[in-house]
């Protein structure tokens, strides 16, 4: 499993952000990557679609009852070569999850949250030096929020910074710096960049897009042949997001805390086409919820959670 460093978060103790902040801080990143590339002229693109439908299986609370969820998360990416050596992306990811609390004693045994959104949109700009380094800013603005929650103060925005160099042919190594502005909370963390061909069939890389979540974790991968590759991955993740205004919390804030451990076998089925089957489970899990002044009502840790998944992704 790897050893992921992260930088302390900021919590604000009440209060929403003022919307105005949010929005001149989103406007401004967007800015910042359209104006990097002035009359930069389209030369190749390359577009993928991802699909994954998730069930996680309920696992005990300390503070009695259990809990799970079923989700689908989908991401839609395209890619653009420019003129030199830059590049210019953009991402949109969806995600939905639906939670079960059942017997929970905290809170007088109310479930604190139930259907939970993200829609994510980034535009990562990528520059390689005539040295070789190649450098990636990449901000993000993400809705996260459960059902009814208020959109205006369901928004986290930030940006991803980093640099790689490519030692040969089968090594890749980078570091990146990621601050995200989260719902009552600022956070930045560092995270290492890897993808290294240990061997012909064996290789290290990041699976997960770093992001407000988190560093993007380590995978080992192995080839199997005819298109076949097997691998386990690990990584921190932290979700945070708005809740109902007319829930049990009204306007307050949810996260969920864990480490996901992953293997996963996969099948390139066409030059464009693959599907992964993984089974894994979510490792020092920890949910929470605050109302909306930022008084801590829920902390509680959970037991490890199986969880299996399909992923099916297309490249263009």
């Amino acid at each position: 499993m790897p050893v992921l460093v992260q930088m302390p978060s900021i919590h604000r103790p009440s209060g929403r952000a003022p919307e105005s902040r949010r929005h001149r801080l989103g406007a401004g990143l967007a800015a910042a990557i359209i104006l990097s590339a002035p009359g930069a002229c389209v030369q190749a693109a390359s577009y993928s679609v991802a699909v994954t439908p998730v069930y996680q299986f309920d696992s005990d609370l300390d503070s009695g009852g259990d809990v799970g969820y079923a989700a689908v998360f989908t991401s839609v990416r395209g890619n653009w070569g420019l003129g030199g050596q830059s590049s210019l992306g953009v991402g949109l990811s969806v995600d939905y999850e639906d939670w079960r609390f059942n017997d929970v004693a905290a809170l007088g045994g109310i479930q604190p949250w139930d259907k939970v959104s993200r829609i994510g949109l980034s535009l990562p700009y990528s520059y390689t030096t005539s040295g070789g380094m190649r450098w990636t800013l990449s901000p993000t603005i993400e809705y996260a929020g459960e059902s009814g929650a208020d959109v205006s103060a369901s928004t986290e925005y930030g940006a991803m910074v980093s640099v790689a160099k490519q030692f040969g042919p089968a090594l890749t190594l980078g570091l990146g710096l990621g601050v995200y502005e989260r719902i009552e909370e600022t956070r930045a963390f560092p995270f290492f960049i890897v993808d290294w061909r240990i061997t012909d069939r064996l290789r290290l890389t990041n699976p997960l897009a770093t992001g407000p979540a988190g560093p993007a974790g380590l995978e080992i991968s192995y080839s199997l042949g005819s298109g076949w590759e097997a691998g386990i991955a690990a990584a921190y993740r932290s979700f945070r997001f708005r809740l109902d205004e007319d829930g049990p919390i009204p306007g307050g804030v949810g996260e969920n805390e864990n480490v996901p451990l992953v293997a996963r076998i996969g099948k390139r089925v066409s030059d464009t086409l693959s599907l992964n089957l993984f089974v894994g489970a979510t490792l020092a899990g920890t949910l929470r919820a605050d109302d909306e002044d930022g008084n801590r009502l829920y902390d509680v840790d959970r037991d490890p959670a199986a969880l299996v998944g399909l992923s099916l992704a297309a490249r263009f």
